[in-house]
Order: C-alpha cells, then sequence, then structure tokens
C-alpha cells in the first residue's frame, strides 16, 4: 500500500510541474501576438454593416511585416481611458517604398463607440515563431480617435503620424493611459512588473513600448483620402457604404 501512495505522489507532482512549465498564455500574446487569427477583409453581412478604420504612419511599420491595430469599446466615458474590451483590427502589411504606414480596418463592427490605444508589429523568427512588438498610443491619439458607428457606414478615425517609441520600462515612458492599457494587455499592472523585474535585473529589451504621435488630421481632406484607400483595399461589395457616406459628408 505505502508503494502505492509514494507513486500517486510521484506521479501528481510531475502533473504539477508540467502545469508549471506550460502556464497559460498572456492576454498580451492572444492579443498580440500568433494566438490571433488574422482579420480577413470580408464583405458587408447586410445593408446595417459599418465598418471604421483609421491611417498609421510609423516607422515602425515596414514591408514585409504583419501589423495590427487594436481599439477598445467605449460603452461609458469611462471607458475611453480605462476600458478593457479590446479588438483587434485587420492585418497592414505596409506595401514596398511607402515609408512605414498603413490603413486598418474592422469591419463588420457592431455600432457603438471605439477608440484606437495601441499597435503591434509581427515579423517571422525562427520557425512558426513571430516576433511581435506592441506599442502604446498616448492620451492624446485615444482621446482624439474617438468614433461613433452608426449602422450602414464607413468611419474614420483620424490620420496620425507616429513618434519616436521608448521601452515601456524607463522611466516615465508611459502615460496613465498607456499604463492602464499596458495592464489589460499584460494582465499585470505596469509598476509590479517592473518591480518584479528590478529583483531579476531590468532586460535590454522589452516587447511593448510607448509612442508620441503629432496631433492627428480629421479634417475633410483627411477622410477624403481614408475613403479613397478603403475604396481600393476593401471588398468591392463596401462601395456602395463608401459611396453613401461620401454624399452624406458633402
Amino acid at each position: 500500500m505505502n508503494r502505492v501512495v509514494i507513486v500517486m505522489v510521484a506521479l501528481a507532482c510531475l502533473v504539477s510541474a508540467a502545469c508549471v512549465s506550460k502556464p497559460p498564455k498572456k492576454q498580451f500574446q492572444r492579443l498580440a501576438g500568433e494566438f490571433v487569427s488574422p482579420v480577413h477583409i470580408t464583405k458587408p453581412v447586410d445593408q446595417q454593416s459599418a465598418v471604421i478604420g483609421i491611417t498609421i504612419k510609423s516607422s515602425a511599420w515596414q514591408p514585409n511585416t504583419e501589423d495590427r491595430l487594436y481599439l477598445v469599446k467605449v460603452e461609458n466615458d469611462r471607458d475611453l481611458f480605462e476600458g478593457t474590451k479590446l479588438i483587434p483590427t485587420s492585418i497592414v502589411a505596409p506595401p514596398p517604398g511607402s515609408g512605414g504606414g498603413g490603413t486598418v480596418y474592422v469591419q463588420n463592427v457592431p455600432p457603438g463607440r471605439y477608440a484606437a490605444v495601441a499597435f503591434s508589429t509581427s515579423e517571422k523568427g525562427f520557425g512558426k515563431v513571430r516576433e511581435v512588438t506592441l506599442f502604446l498610443l498616448p492620451k492624446t491619439v485615444v482621446k482624439q480617435s474617438d468614433t461613433t458607428v452608426t449602422p450602414g457606414g464607413i468611419h474614420f478615425m483620424g490620420e496620425y503620424e507616429v513618434g519616436a517609441s521608448t521601452m515601456v520600462l524607463q522611466e516615465k515612458a508611459a502615460d496613465d493611459v498607456q499604463a492602464h492599457y499596458f495592464e489589460v494587455f499584460w494582465g499585470k499592472p505596469l509598476t509590479q512588473v517592473i518591480a518584479d523585474l528590478q529583483i531579476l535585473g531590468t532586460p535590454a529589451y522589452f516587447a511593448v513600448h510607448t509612442v508620441s504621435a503629432k496631433p492627428g488630421s480629421r479634417d475633410a481632406d483627411a477622410e477624403a483620402r481614408f475613403q479613397a484607400t478603403a475604396k481600393h483595399d476593401l471588398e468591392p461589395s463596401w462601395a456602395p457604404v463608401i459611396d453613401r457616406s461620401r454624399a452624406l459628408a458633402k
């Protein structure tokens, strides 16, 4: 009997060790990494279908990378800076010679308010692994990109030029909104992550950065450029939605 008990205890220890060696994927990995299936360009599902998009110019968005932007669903005013429901956009692959940048979309998006909070870049590593870096947008962009989506329309969140990036672990690298969305992605407060890493030694590189940005543009000319790009990028069946939005804007 004692031998049976010993064997059962040993097996339990092995199972526990196996569980420890394979921790659950962090939310950052699920949202920003290879574990998120690409959001393909799709057709409208019905006449109420809407699309929302944003144009980002960034040196981080380069040819041969797969880049994605993340929106927060704003159900009340507090959610703009303290939201938790994040939505990945379709992947953008910047064309050669573009100088970094692109336009991304969420299609068949339900009516409501949304804002841009972060973007990621993804390059091929060894095997099937993708090296993902997350960039947290500043509070000014989150606020300016706040957009209300109505049924059957195409909606423009703005045109933004992103500046220099800073590793989020550096002192005063993040504003309060960037710190909040870091916690949403990573699953732990930024202050706790910094404290934990200080015990082990701050790494030379960390896969989350903050970025600065120039004031965005949401004027008629910027929106016209966006609509022209959308008509080229999206399925032809979105053309009536784009044309209808153009007519309403006149």
